[in-house]
């Protein structure tokens, strides 16, 4: 009797120290980045999506090589298309996608900020509705604001971490943003 219950003991090790793992890592992933949005912006209407083309405020806003904004693009364009957003050209777009790499430069983030008009202190006001209220900016993370284009300003926002790490390849980069944008924009409200 001893014998199998020494068995049945060491049968449920391994079970005893995977379920705590899954938990946390299940609890990981169910914690939702920062996301803050305009509660007055009606996002149901969202139909269609577009960048601001090179030359634009937004694009002379922050210093990317060519490189890095195909890659987080595409990564948006996946993630939109998967959500049955469509592509279309900027006039006939209902929102408007902008990006930001936090750097250490504030001055680059100011700058970021003023281009698409996103304000701070607006946060406050009751209109904008925070999703979490972990909400920073912090160097290495990944912002996207999805802007209105009536007014050129700044309607929703999310921040999520990069994570890069010197020895990242190509591939890794890809990989590293598509899951940043991911996370991100599975947050878009839909009520």
């Amino acid at each position: 009797m001893f014998k199998y219950i020494i068995q049945l003991i060491r049968s449920f090790i391994p079970l005893i120290f995977t379920c705590p793992f899954l938990f946390g890592l299940s609890a990981c992933s169910s914690n939702s980045n920062p996301v803050i949005y305009y509660n007055n912006f009606d996002f149901t209407e969202v139909k269609n999506y577009s960048f601001y083309t090179s030359g634009s405020t937004f694009f002379d806003s922050q210093s990317l090589n060519y490189a890095q904004r195909n890659r987080v693009e595409l990564a948006i364009e996946k993630s939109l298309n998967a959500q049955e957003f469509t592509y279309s050209e900027l006039k006939q777009a209902d929102i408007i996608v902008t990006y930001h790499l936090v750097r250490k430069n504030k001055k680059d983030y100011q700058a970021y900020n003023k281009a698409i008009r996103f304000c701070a202190h607006c946060l406050k006001a009751n209109a904008w509705k925070k999703g979490n209220d972990d909400w920073q900016v912090y160097p290495g993370g990944l912002i996207i604001d999805l802007i209105n284009p009536k007014n050129n300003r700044s309607v929703w926002r999310s921040i999520y971490p990069l994570n890069y790490d010197v020895k990242d390849n190509s591939k890794e980069l890809n990989e590293k943003i598509m899951e940043a944008v991911n996370v991100m924009l599975s947050q878009y409200p839909r009520e």
